[in-house]
């Protein structure tokens, strides 16, 4: 079932991503978890920006990689053991139709479950965001206003 509605930064949705051999070699691929990492933007209905995240660890982590624990992952989501890794690098926006609630494997029922990561790993993958966007000098809270001369 597609959300109709943003949700809230920090929702843990699942995304259906092409499956794999379908996309370009590089881009993401297979139903998987997802953290929003947008707010609601006027002007974007039915968009939302998402974070990928994997149960594989990086070979090598670095500073676009951030650790989600797995008790931070909804049910069905955090069964094998280990943490979860939110890559940042990966950052995408996607259409609402591709996103639904989380369900637990074992369940059957059709209601989804929401949930949320912390803020404390919620703030790790904006500090990441910033990194991969080269946005550190950037520090604004809501909207930044820049004049024609700055952006030349």
């Amino acid at each position: 079932m597609a959300f109709y509605y943003a949700p809230l930064p920090g929702t843990v949705l699942i995304c259906r991503f092409p499956p794999p051999g379908s996309a370009p070699p590089g881009e993401m691929v297979k139903t998987r978890p997802v953290i929003v990492v947008s707010r609601r933007l006027k002007g974007r209905p039915g968009l939302v920006s998402i974070v990928p995240v994997s149960m594989t660890p990086p070979r090598e982590p670095a500073g676009w990689h951030v650790r989600v624990p797995a008790d931070e992952m909804p049910p069905g989501w955090r069964d094998r053991e280990g943490d979860r890794w939110a890559k940042c690098d990966m950052a995408m926006v996607v259409s609402l139709e591709r996103l639904s609630h989380a369900r637990a494997h074992a369940s059957r029922t059709a209601q989804g479950i929401l949930t949320r990561v912390s803020e404390k790993t919620l703030s790790e993958i904006r500090t990441a965001l910033a990194y991969v966007f080269e946005l550190d000098a950037c520090r604004c809270e809501g909207a930044c206003t820049l004049d024609a001369q700055q952006l030349d």
